[in-house]
């Protein structure tokens, strides 16, 4: 479900940060050397906050084969819980920029699309985080896979935390995060 090109060119814009939307996605956290105590109190905070957002709007959870049973367990039976595998949980920055297309009818509905933008895990072998995000450079595609939602694959490195956007084209980053030599060099 792959489409070629720039998401513009097919109609697909950004739409803004506080517009409303359909879902939110979330990793569950795990990893030990990013989480204190196991993981076991970040657990639960995102347990809570699933929950909170779960009162406006559907969320689901992804987990590794070894935690998906642990989420499912915390979490309540309305929270939807996948397993899919990362190396971190944070989705803002390695999970899918959703992109809009508005109906040509005028209606209110819209057709959705992805971009699975590439990561280093925050700088590369030198400055990143951690040295193996082979997982993570996965979670956007896995997630356009599992809700069979068009994919815009892109090679820039991007974190989807490092932009803000109005829905109007008008994008806010910094030079630090897309165009530092550890991620998108000139």
């Amino acid at each position: 479900m792959d489409l070629q090109g720039l998401p513009a060119s097919h109609g697909f814009h950004m739409p803004a940060e506080w517009e409303p939307h359909t879902q939110c996605w979330m990793g569950w956290p795990e990893r030990p050397d990013n989480w204190r105590e196991n993981a076991v109190p970040a657990q639960d905070v995102f347990a809570k906050v699933a929950s909170a957002i779960s009162r406006f709007e559907d969320v689901t959870v992804c987990a590794s084969s070894g935690q998906w049973e642990n989420a499912r367990r915390m979490l309540p039976e309305h929270i939807r819980v996948v397993e899919i595998s990362m190396n971190d949980s944070w989705f803002r920055d390695t999970g899918p920029t959703f992109v809009v297309k508005r109906s040509e009818s005028g209606k209110a509905e819209q057709t959705i699309a992805g971009i699975d933008w590439n990561f280093n895990s925050w700088g590369g072998l030198e400055d990143g985080c951690y040295t193996d995000w082979s997982l993570d450079i996965l979670v956007a595609r896995k997630i356009l896979a599992i809700e069979r939602v068009h994919r815009f694959s892109h090679s820039m490195i991007l974190e989807g935390g490092s932009i803000h956007v109005d829905g109007e084209g008008t994008c806010l980053t910094t030079e630090e995060c897309l165009l530092n030599k550890n991620r998108n060099p000139l």
